[in-house]
């Protein structure tokens, strides 16, 4: 979803707004190619509908294990949540998804973010229609997986689509609220995941 667009503005913000070296084009690898441990941080859209296989959860495991980071984005109400979580805890099953606090250092490694805001999808963001897409679920969260270091190993932005924000960014009906908050958070997820 939102490839590649998205990925390409995101990319560019990021050497704007840090001066990291980034590719200009996304890498999109699978989680068996054995590329996959040369990136310390791997965005995954759309977790809601996972279904690993065995091979591949060993294969999340050993990322992990050797440093991996990965933010799950653009996934919403209470199934997609619940499959998520139960796809991870079969991952890291001594670990649990839970809210992340406001005063945790992912939110304040390069930005400081004070509010968890929902980043609404482009059709949304454009009407003013809800900003939410599952009905039984509304509230927005940033939840993660801690290990057993205390190092911040997933980030999940559930009810929220930071994805869209990045790839709409330029489209003068896409709030720049959403767009702004989502590039403050994501690069606040990647120089955690590069520097913890």
């Amino acid at each position: 979803m939102d490839y590649p667009g998205a990925d390409c503005k995101f990319l560019g913000g990021i050497h704007r707004l840090t001066n990291l070296r980034v590719t200009a084009n996304p890498n999109v690898i699978d989680i068996m190619d054995n590329s996959l441990f040369r990136y310390p941080y791997a965005y995954m859209a759309e977790p809601g509908g996972l279904d690993l296989t065995d091979p591949e959860i060993e294969r999340l495991r050993e990322y992990f294990a050797r440093g991996g980071f990965l933010h799950a984005d653009d996934f919403w109400g209470l199934d997609e949540l619940e499959n998520f979580a139960d796809q991870m805890q079969r991952v890291l099953p001594d670990y649990r998804l839970e809210p992340i606090p406001l005063n945790h250092p992912v939110f304040h490694t390069f930005f400081n973010i004070q509010e968890i805001m929902q980043i609404s999808g482009e059709r949304a963001g454009c009407t003013g229609g809800p900003t939410y897409e599952g009905y039984d679920d509304t509230e927005p969260r940033v939840l993660g997986i801690t290990d057993d270091k205390g190092r911040l190993i997933v980030v999940a932005t559930y009810n929220s689509d930071l994805g869209d924000a990045w790839e709409y960014e330029d489209e003068a009906c896409y709030p720049e609220k959403y767009s702004g908050q989502s590039y403050r958070l994501g690069l606040n997820f990647i120089i955690y995941a590069m520097t913890h």
